[in-house]
């Protein structure tokens, strides 16, 4: 690793007297290695040097000059394209306009497209299918970080702002970015994973522990409990917490989960004895609308007492019932096995990353960093809900006292990091459709038809 910081540093000296270098690097510019276009530092590794702040007006002088290089290669136009998703566009769409703002100049224009063709769940996919065609700047999972390095379709993060996003965020966070040491992706939200919202003007704090008590409570209410289980993200949990084992080696491209066990037997009761309560106090599908839209209409229409979702469902759950109404907690205990047994769950972060092949390394950089820096991760947790990576963003009191940020802690001791859990393969699969049937038929399954579903899983990760 050293080597290659050492080489990435040398293109970076250069580039910063003389921006010229930083426009011919890049894979798309003649030459150099792709995960050195970027960088933009001036002596040592992140880890050695002196974080330069990127804030400094010296430092961003540095950058700006360096994004006229750039674009006088290309008609004096920054021209990016901006992956999202849907439900984040409008916010997103009022970063980047401030980003344009601040680091205006007279060398050149902006010309920043935003698309919400592929949210964090399929961009990574999407990028590695076409790089060359693909955003230069786009939100992730970060599942998908370990097979867009191996690609090499993502940019190692510039060493100028990599020393910023050591220095700002959660060490976590800063781990999950990384892939053997090398920093590849910008931390945005630490809360890629789900949790319990109800409402607390039908469960008391103490009665959200377990989901059969839930259910008959919400269903003694005329509501219903909301868990995904037609959904591969939610239904792993069962999986989980049954002890299943779900890896990915990276190194091979390999997934393993052993449903065809005993363990995974048990996980597929559990899911038919939840679905046996389908329109009798438990909802178990969204439909065509997709999660968000389900749980924003049933706490808005009053159908829904709580859901099994995450911090993007918070700012439409607080207007639909009132803040004061909102309750947050870890997932609740299922019968499994005859026996309760506390639900695990996914647990991950949602990151930018940088196209390799971009033609405006540097510019790519700056709006990703820019993205996810202290003042945009605030805005984005007061906005759209989503918990902070920074630091400081993170001392906040409105913050660190919110409920969700409470809930996510206290589900952590039972939250698999996604990263080293799955893979691309996995969701190929459709592992879900247990859950699916499952909800089709109100449970009634039989151990040889579970086992049967399961096999199949299994037998499809093999063939990969």
């Amino acid at each position: 690793m050293v080597s290659k910081t050492k080489r990435a540093l040398a293109l970076v000296l250069t580039a910063m007297m003389a921006a010229s270098a930083l426009a011919g690097c890049g894979p798309n510019n003649g030459g150099g290695t792709q995960n050195s276009a970027a960088s933009a530092n001036e002596g040592g590794t992140a880890s050695q040097a002196a974080v330069q702040d990127i804030n400094d007006p010296k430092v961003k002088e540095k950058i700006i000059n360096a994004m006229a290089k750039e674009a006088e290669a290309n008609g004096g136009k920054i021209e990016l394209t901006l992956w999202c998703s849907g439900d984040d566009k409008p916010f997103e769409k009022t970063l980047v306009d401030a980003f344009e703002k601040e680091y205006a100049n007279s060398n050149y224009e902006f010309k920043i497209t935003i698309r919400n063709a592929y949210g964090e769940d399929k961009a990574g996919g999407k990028v590695i299918e076409n790089p060359k065609e693909a955003a230069d700047v786009f939100n992730m999972a970060d599942d998908q970080l370990s097979q867009l390095v191996t690609a090499k379709a993502i940019a190692e993060v510039g060493s100028l702002f990599q020393g910023n996003v050591v220095a700002n965020n959660t060490d976590d966070a800063v781990e999950v970015c990384s892939v053997n040491g090398t920093a590849y992706a910008f931390p945005k939200t630490s809360d890629n994973g789900y949790f319990m919202y109800y409402d607390k003007r039908v469960f008391k704090d103490d009665e959200v522990g377990c989901l059969d008590d839930m259910i008959k409570k919400a269903n003694e209410n005329g509501k219903s409990v909301y868990f995904n289980i037609t959904g591969p993200w939610y239904m792993t949990a069962f999986f989980f917490t049954a002890g299943c084992e779900i890896t990915y080696d990276v190194t091979k491209d390999k997934q393993v989960a052993t449903f065809n066990t005993d363990q995974g037997l048990a996980a597929g009761k559990a899911i038919c004895h939840i679905a046996e309560s389908q329109g009798k106090g438990f909802e178990g599908s969204p439909g065509t609308v997709g999660d968000n839209a389900f749980v924003q209409q049933g706490f808005k229409e009053g159908t829904l007492a709580a859901a099994v979702i995450g911090t993007w469902a918070g700012p439409t759950i607080k207007e639909a019932i009132g803040v004061e109404n909102v309750g947050a907690a870890k997932l609740p205990t299922v019968l499994m096995d005859g026996e309760q047994k506390q639900l695990d769950s996914f647990g991950g972060y949602k990151v930018v990353g940088v196209n390799a092949f971009t033609k405006f390394p540097v510019s790519s950089q700056a709006l990703a960093y820019y993205l996810t820096n202290e003042d945009s991760q605030i805005k984005r947790y007061q906005e759209r809900g989503y918990i902070p990576t920074n630091k400081k963003a993170l001392e906040d009191d409105t913050i660190k006292n919110d409920t969700a940020l409470k809930a996510i802690e206290a589900q952590m001791p039972y939250a698999h990091p996604q990263g080293t859990s799955v893979g691309g393969t996995y969701w190929a699969v459709k592992p879900e459709t247990i859950g699916s049937e499952a909800y089709d038929k109100k449970g009634k399954l039989t151990d040889d038809r579970i086992k049967e579903i399961l096999q199949n899983v299994v037998t499809q990760l093999e063939g990969e």
